[in-house]
């Protein structure tokens, strides 16, 4: 009997250590509920903050391409500095762009710039943009006269629930750096033949008749024109008059922009943005394409072009070679580039007035290359086909005047 009540006991003891195991298994299992319930309430508010964060910062941004757009825009009648002084409020100066706290501190605008873009909604939210100098020497960002063509643009972005975001980022529009020719051969060497023609001629005015960037490739240049008996129809004033001396190697002075793969096709990305008429494919130019001298395009043709008879204006940039076939007449520049193959077929009359770049930036394949490559300029054609140097000729037309990025911040 009393080993009997000793098992019961034994048992009873057993139950209720069973109980109490359960009880902190339930215990743990709520903490561990509660925490996982917890962790992931606070993943969704911290995944909703950083959503929220992204939406005010990209309506920040969309206020910075507002802003530059409006830039394009007010520059055909319109000089930066004039942009600036109409910013300035009653304060008689602009606000230091340099420290945020100058416009906006403790949840309020505290300028009293007026907005260069004024508040705008967008995106579920609003946006708005102040236009200021920038610090580059001798400019200062609360100046109003430019030097420099460089201005610094403030956005600030409001998305839903409050969220809050300002970009800032200085703007410099887009201009071409001087071209050392009438015509430009950028390369350690070029395929060149001038032309049998006696009534054509390249005038390089205070430039080069032909800029070159290597001895050897002056050397080529020299040769054939001394060959075909045409180098006294090569001109430009630094030689007094005709031949040999207006052929030159200026890679002491070429800017990196029209020497370099990487500065060609910077720039020739940078125009295409901003075309007026972009080809895909072979194409033969039309008068409506090329543009007038009352009416310049900036044309980009990726593919092989042929430009005549009808006449142009602006700038040109063809990535496969350009033909020049007939009666024409072109002002601005000219840019052969990727394969750099430029070639004036048969006879014909006409001048291009402002200059002609060829560069061979691409191999046969359209891979980018290196360094540059050995551009072709044939012009082995009858007629009188003259190349005239004109700088006045060579800056893009307003509607290409883009602002491009120099830097860029989130505060």
């Amino acid at each position: 009997m009393i080993q009997i009540k000793n098992k019961k006991n034994k048992t009873a003891n057993e139950k209720g250590v069973a109980l109490v195991v359960v009880i902190m298994l339930i215990a743990v299992l709520a903490i561990l509920g509660a925490t996982a319930i917890i962790t992931s309430s606070t993943d969704i508010r911290i995944s909703g903050n950083y959503k929220l964060s992204n939406q005010a910062f990209y309506i920040a941004e969309a206020g910075i391409e507002r802003a530059r757009a409006q830039l394009r825009s007010d520059m055909f009648t319109n000089t930066l500095s004039q942009l600036l002084a109409a910013r300035v409020g009653g304060g008689g100066v602009l606000s230091d762009s340099t420290n945020i706290v100058n416009f906006y501190s403790n949840g309020a605008f505290v300028t009293d710039d007026i907005p260069y873009i004024a508040q705008t909604s967008f995106g579920g939210g609003n946006y708005r943009v102040y236009l200021t100098n920038d610090a580059k020497t001798p400019d200062t960002v609360t100046s109003t006269t430019d030097t420099n063509l460089r201005v610094t643009l403030t956005a600030f972005g409001q998305g839903p629930n409050n969220s809050f975001s300002i970009v800032q980022v200085v703007v410099e529009r887009l201009t071409l750096p001087p071209l050392p020719g009438a015509i430009v051969l950028p390369g350690p060497d070029v395929i060149f033949h001038g032309g049998h023609s006696n009534a054509s001629g390249v005038e390089g005015n205070e430039k080069s008749a032909v800029a070159l960037t290597s001895p050897t490739a002056e050397s080529t240049v020299e040769n054939n024109l001394i060959e075909i008996g045409r180098i006294k129809n090569y001109t430009c004033d630094s030689c007094s008059g005709k031949g040999i001396d207006c052929i030159k190697d200026e890679s002491a002075l070429i800017s990196s922009t029209w020497n370099t793969v990487g500065g060609v096709e910077s720039l020739y990305n940078s125009l295409k943005s901003v075309a007026d008429v972009v080809v895909t494919g072979d194409t033969t130019l039309t008068a409506d394409q090329v543009g007038t001298t009352s009416n310049r395009k900036i044309v980009v043709v990726d593919g092989k072009a042929t430009l005549g008879p009808v006449n142009g204006a602006g700038i040109l940039i063809v990535t496969d070679q350009l033909t020049l076939n007939g009666n024409f007449d072109y002002h601005g520049l000219i840019m052969c580039i990727g394969q750099g193959s430029l070639l004036r077929n048969g006879g014909g009359n006409g001048t291009i007035t402002g200059s002609i770049f060829v560069a061979k930036t691409r191999d046969p394949s359209n891979n980018l290359l290196t360094t540059l490559g050995i551009p072709t300029f044939n012009t082995d054609g009858g007629g009188n086909s003259d190349i005239i140097y004109d700088a006045s000729q060579l800056s893009p037309p307003p509607a290409g005047q883009v602002f491009l990025k120099k830097s860029w911040q989130q505060l």
